[in-house]
């Protein structure tokens, strides 16, 4: 021993712990609260003193003359749905729907891969992604061309249409076989639930297509889109949030399932 105090700053070792702590410290703080909060697009990280109250989670009640909600980077869907939408039958509202849906006939029938059958499907479903379309809320080249000038009661008339021309059955019912677990049981541990809760089989959800007959191509589109986040017309993120947790295995074992299921029609005429 020396005698020389610990806490002395002619002690060297107790100087280059402290300046390399505080060097650590800075250097952290920069990175996390300034660096990395302005390399995000979004409006609430743009400056450097928004980027280190947003990183921090304080409010931004201080700005004069700015809301604190930021929109949203993709347009959201503004249909809710609940299950008495669409529930009643309207003889009036299929026979017009029947006629607005020749124009469909060419994509929507049995021998597309591309494009759903629409022939048995959900009332609420189809006027749902009908109205999203339109408004932008899910895109697609063609729908976004096919819903302009549509009416919200010829939405609503296509929609009882598709849902009185069809009657989907269960698997079971085909002799089909045992689901996989991804749609028997789903994947607990990833508090993912099985697809026959909300699509058929066990139960339905207000809202929610019947996947049976689908083709496998179009659901795993459907299902990595909702994965990538490319689809986001989702009430509440929840197809995004199921799909994310999905293995590509468990994707295509659902695709594949639901294609093998057919519409208990079998003249192959419906649209």
């Amino acid at each position: 021993m020396d005698g020389k105090p610990v806490f002395s700053m002619t002690n060297r070792w107790l100087v280059a712990s402290v300046f390399g702590t505080l060097a650590i410290a800075v250097i952290s703080a920069a990175t996390g609260f300034v660096l990395l909060p302005m390399a995000q697009s979004d409006p609430q990280f743009q400056g450097i003193w928004n980027a280190i109250c947003s990183a921090a989670g304080v409010s931004r009640h201080w700005a004069q003359n700015e809301s604190i909600v930021f929109p949203a980077v993709d347009p959201v869907s503004a249909v809710a749905i609940t299950p008495r939408t669409l529930a009643k039958n309207n003889p009036d509202a299929v026979q017009r729907g029947g006629i607005l849906a020749t124009r469909c006939a060419g994509c929507h029938n049995a021998s597309q891969v591309i494009a759903p059958l629409l022939a048995g499907q959900d009332a609420a479903f189809v006027y749902k992604q009908l109205s999203d379309f339109q408004s932008g809320a899910r895109t697609n080249v063609i729908m976004t061309s096919m819903v302009k000038g549509l009416t919200d009661r010829d939405m609503r008339d296509l929609a009882q249409y598709f849902a009185s021309s069809g009657q989907l059955i269960s698997g079971d019912a085909k002799g089909i076989g045992s689901e996989p677990p991804i749609v028997a049981h789903g994947n607990p541990t990833k508090n993912v639930v099985s697809c026959a809760v909300c699509h058929g089989g066990v139960d339905h959800k207000a809202g929610a297509p019947f996947l049976q007959g689908l083709s496998a191509s179009y659901l795993s589109a459907q299902l990595s889109a909702f994965a990538a986040g490319q689809r986001h017309n989702d009430a509440g993120e929840q197809m995004r949030n199921i799909a994310r947790n999905l293995t590509k295995a468990e994707i295509n074992d659902a695709a594949s399932y639901y294609a093998r299921l057919k519409d208990s029609a079998t003249d192959g005429t419906r649209n």
